[in-house]
């Protein structure tokens, strides 16, 4: 089997990787609507914890899982480049996306998550938390921008 014949398998992971980043989202936001109208503190808490866990857990494996699978397609592809804006600016976008969302994931998502967790057995911290759910949801809508991008990329550009 040569890497070419791969694609398909690559394409398919690189899609599910997607799927359960952005598929994390409407739980994201039941989770910290639950959280929001939660009044026993260890119960929020607890679901904040679970927050945080599932937040990391998705964000890895839609992250690691989409930058890794996105690098072997752009490289076994005889017809993507990296940043190249006149042939595919719609990759070039995609790819100067993920570079922003990896950085809201490592400049404030990841440090702003340790600090809550930290904290977790005192009161929340109100302030963190809302730095926390701005930046998480910057995240997801970038993340969905990224799949719309590649899914209407056919139709539209």
């Amino acid at each position: 089997m040569t890497i070419y014949q791969l694609y398909p398998i690559i394409l398919l992971l690189h899609i599910l990787s997607s799927i359960i980043w952005l598929g994390f989202f409407p739980v994201e936001i039941s989770l910290i609507n639950s959280i929001k109208s939660e009044s026993n503190k260890e119960n929020q808490n607890l679901l904040v914890s679970k927050l945080l866990s599932l937040t990391n857990l998705t964000g890895m494996i839609g992250a690691i899982g989409i930058l890794l699978t996105g690098i072997l397609l752009v490289l076994i592809s005889p017809i993507y480049n990296f940043f190249e804006i006149k042939a595919n600016h719609w990759l070039t976008t995609k790819q100067f996306i993920i570079i922003i969302i990896l950085l809201i994931t490592f400049i404030f998502i990841i440090p702003i998550s340790k600090r809550i967790r930290s904290k977790l057995n005192e009161n929340i911290d109100e302030k963190f938390f809302g730095k926390f759910m701005r930046w998480a949801y910057t995240e997801k809508i970038l993340v969905l921008i990224n799949f719309l991008l590649a899914f209407l990329h056919r139709f539209y550009f």
